[in-house]
């Protein structure tokens, strides 16, 4: 039965070519968002753990204070102004998604104002890796008052012109995240089925 009206149903591999769906599964793959078997097929998203949660708020812990210095350098008036109308619509924000992508552009924003491009494109794909855990922090463990509150101090430091405060906002930010995250992680039962459907597995032994 045409699937629309005057039109046959055509299979989805006569419209659709490969190329785009690979070349997206080989970013993802190097992002490390999905594993890609040797062979090319049966690419399936990664499973965080407690290790990978750790691991890569550590890494950023040690690298986002060392663009403060440089970020504060670099923001002109424009540059502020952009990073608060972000920091605002997050604020007013009612749906978790929408908070989730303003607040990659408000980070991403950060880290090109350091004009170090190398630094810049290690940080976003540690910033695109902890997207899940982020995601449970704002939607599951409350943790969106307080990254909003820190947002809005980390702008007042840029406009200021003081790197040390901007750096040791850095930290805080993400410290408190992977603190709040740890926690509810052990305290949560490896079996427990929201754990799995948050893309939560421990390796930890019990």
């Amino acid at each position: 039965m045409p699937l629309v009206a005057g039109f046959s149903a055509t299979p989805v591999t006569a419209i659709l070519s490969r190329s785009p769906v690979r070349e997206a599964l080989r970013i993802l793959t190097s992002e490390g968002i999905v594993n890609m078997p040797a062979g090319g097929s049966g690419a399936t998203v990664r499973t965080r753990s407690l290790e990978d949660l750790v691991e890569l708020y550590d890494l950023r812990i040690s690298l986002e204070p060392e663009i403060a210095k440089f970020v504060t350098q670099g923001a002109m008036r424009r540059d502020i102004d952009a990073l608060r109308t972000l920091a605002e619509k997050m604020a007013a924000s009612s749906s978790v998604p929408e908070w989730m992508r303003l607040n990659f552009d408000f980070h991403t924003t950060l880290y090109k104002l350091a004009n170090r491009p190398h630094t810049e494109h290690f940080l976003k794909n540690l910033l695109s890796l902890v997207q899940p855990y982020t995601q449970t922090n704002i939607e599951w463990l409350g943790g969106r008052n307080r990254a909003d509150d820190e947002h809005a101090e980390m702008i007042k430091a840029i406009t200021d012109d003081d790197p040390e405060k901007l750096a040791k906002l850095f930290v805080t930010h993400l410290v408190a995240a992977r603190d709040q995250l740890v926690e509810n992680f052990e305290a949560e039962d490896k079996d427990d089925p929201l754990l799995h459907l948050r893309g939560f597995t421990s390796t930890t032994p019990s």
